[in-house]
């Protein structure tokens, strides 16, 4: 989430310094290091009409702006172990002197030796500090090796733990132009450590096996919460306690243990201090977007409207005004074209809008049925279960949506309507399926728990009794995900990756397996997938080495299923989920769903993805699969020749 939201409703807007990219010379060749300031800047979204404009109600959006909203870049030195002789001495240099410093706190002896060692390799860590993101939260970790040092491979390397920090420069700590612009190092607020993976960056040729990313590999040390800073015309200690309060209510009612609340006053009356509820892990630009919506006030009635409009307006005009704010709203919830913001409108009214929303369940319109059930499992109603897991495999551009709030949703129908989903026709169901059922860290279930191999990536067997498909992540997490009946690599087939080939005859109903470390390292196997790469995990294998021999099984038609890459259902654009509203409602509702876009148009933060990625549409993802599918059953009766491929062909 890279946004911060302007407050709606006011000319006035507080205004914070842009965090700005620097270099730092750590060596004397140069080390490129990105520095973020504490500060984070204000950015503003185009104007829309508020709720008090429409309502007559007064929101925290009309007062406040959302600050913070960008993540910090963190920077550290590490040493990277393990490596089969391909690592090489650490250069001398203030990133020598960095690492030294560290190791010697740490009580660390004969530290020349450790970094002079082949087996070793010195390193250059990075990381991102997301907003919302909690204590001990899990962070992706780059790793690369300095320009100048001749470490030619990471491969099968483990980083040891490390601090990661950030830096800011003076030129930004001080308005003084006569000040020389240095980069300063700031506080630890982050660590580092785990399997370095190889093989999964853009880069080509050599720099490819100088890079790595160790997935969760990184912890957070301190929370990083979003702000609520107040407009410079509302800097009130009343007003910011009684937002603080009116956020409270919402999202945990009246009853709440001290120290827990959501939002906390600080001793100013500039801002005060936004940390993420429970169920909004997964959804960030969701929950800002509900905060912006609560009333400062709980107010049934909307104010009349001034005696000269209710004049010129008519009589239905100002009947209309004196509805309550919550009727209005249950009638545009049962409007497509306006049901989206509706839902998001009574959400932000709390627990008392769940009668409404279930009433949203039963209208004959898919949007309205999706807008209620998703409001409704962030204000942790079970109503919604069975439609959400309904729309996840009939609607492909609510899917990624439609997970994520069941992921929000820790109750048993959300649970059971996942695993239902893992039997879906679609790989991007069946994969998006799982990875919510993670994320409610249901650890006493296997199908979550899987099992860590050669302390590199994770196995999980799924659905044993549903069709086979096998899934593997470069993204976000090391893990191979084996659905259904015995996935197996159909013979003949001889695939090689790194130091290691997985080969078969046409008749044989076993694979053999060679690596040419450890003493040629020779054994059988059966051809599941799932023992194969099992017998590779056990014989060194690498979780880029495994996944690469599964690709080239994929690529010559070499397996019983599918094999699908990070099928991580990804948002779809507002107009197109607006068309279906529009086909039944010819009211203005486009225009008011078209303003939320920038919040709810965004990919929730369950399924984002790393920032170089490209994301494709959810309804790509399946045409493509369809594709790939009727490819491989034409495929299957013409193989009559023995299928060879090698790493990079």
């Amino acid at each position: 989430m890279k946004r911060a939201i302007q407050g709606r409703g006011t000319k006035h807007t507080a205004r914070w310094r842009v965090p700005r990219l620097l270099f730092l010379l750590l060596c004397p060749l140069s080390l490129a290091l990105a520095v973020g300031c504490a500060q984070q800047q204000i950015r503003s979204q185009a104007a829309e009409e508020t709720d008090h404009d429409r309502y007559g109600v007064k929101t925290i959006g009309d007062v406040t702006s959302v600050a913070n909203a960008d993540a910090t870049p963190l920077f550290g030195v590490g040493l990277v172990v393990g490596l089969d002789g391909t690592g090489s001495e650490a250069p001398p240099g203030d990133a020598r002197k960095q690492l030294e410093n560290a190791m010697q706190k740490d009580h660390i002896e004969h530290i020349r030796d450790i970094l002079a060692s082949k087996n070793n390799s010195i390193v250059y860590v990075t990381a991102r500090l997301e907003p919302g993101v909690h204590n001990r939260d899990a962070l992706t970790v780059q790793v690369m090796v300095p320009p100048e040092c001749k470490t030619s491979s990471l491969r099968g390397g483990y980083l040891k733990l490390c601090s990661l920090y950030n830096y800011d420069s003076t030129r930004n700590l001080s308005p003084n132009a006569n000040v020389s612009d240095r980069v300063l190092k700031g506080h630890a607020l982050a660590v580092a450590e785990g399997p370095v993976q190889v093989g999964f960056n853009d880069s080509d040729g050599e720099s490819k096996l100088r890079q790595g990313v160790i997935w969760d590999g990184g912890r957070a040390k301190r929370d990083n919460p979003f702000m609520l800073v107040m407009n410079s015309d509302q800097q009130y200690a009343r007003l910011v306690s009684a937002i603080a309060d009116r956020i409270n209510e919402t999202f945990q009612g009246p009853y709440r243990a001290s120290g827990s609340e959501i939002a906390r006053t600080q001793q100013t009356t500039s801002f005060l201090v936004l940390n993420v509820p429970p169920q909004y892990k997964y959804n960030l630009p969701r929950f800002l977007r509900v905060v912006r919506m609560i009333p400062l006030r709980e107010t049934e009635k909307l104010r009349d409207l001034q005696e000269n409009t209710s004049r010129t307006a008519g009589t239905s005009v100002a009947a209309d005004t004196r509805m309550t704010y919550r009727k209005k709203l249950e009638r545009e919830l049962m409007d497509p074209g306006r049901t989206i913001t509706a839902a998001l409108r009574l959400e932000a009214l709390g627990n008392d809008s769940i009668p409404v929303l279930k009433h949203g369940l039963e209208s004959d319109h898919m949007l309205v049925r999706f807008s209620s059930a998703e409001a409704l499992a962030y204000l942790d109603s079970s109503a919604c279960g069975e439609e959400l897991a309904l729309l996840v495999d009939q609607q492909p551009a609510l899917r990624a949506f439609s997970l994520t709030a069941l992921a929000s949703l820790n109750e048993a129908v959300s649970k059971v309507e996942l695993r239902k989903l893992f039997g879906s026709k679609s790989a991007e169901a069946r994969y998006g399926a799982f990875r919510a059922l993670r994320a409610l860290d249901d650890r006493d279930d296997d199908d979550v728990r899987g099992e860590l191999l050669n302390n590199s990536f994770w196995l999980h067997r799924v659905a044993p009794s549903t069709a086979p498909l096998v899934h593997v992540s470069t993204t976000r997490r090391a893990e191979i995900v084996v659905f259904g009946k015995e996935p197996k690599l159909a013979p003949p087939f001889s695939l090689l990756s790194g130091e290691f080939t997985v080969n078969a005859g046409r008749d044989d109903t076993r694979c053999s397996l060679f690596a040419m470390h450890r003493g040629a390292d020779r054994r059988q196997c059966s051809l599941t997938v799932e023992d194969i790469v099992r017998n590779l995990a056990e014989m060194g294998a690498s979780y880029s080495e495994v996944v690469d021999i599964l690709r080239q099984a994929d690529q010559c038609q070499g397996m019983t299923c599918a094999l699908a890459q990070d099928a991580l259902p990804q948002a779809t654009d507002v107009f197109d989920l607006v068309k279906e509203g529009q086909r039944d409602s010819k009211s203005a509702g486009a225009e008011e769903i078209r303003k939320a876009k920038a919040d709810f148009g965004a990919t929730p933060t369950l399924f984002e993805k790393t920032a170089n990625r490209r994301s494709r549409t959810t309804l790509e993802r399946d045409e493509e699969a369809l594709l790939r599918e009727s490819k491989r059953d034409d495929g299957k009766s013409a193989r009559n020749t023995k299928l060879t491929l090698s790493a990079g062909e």
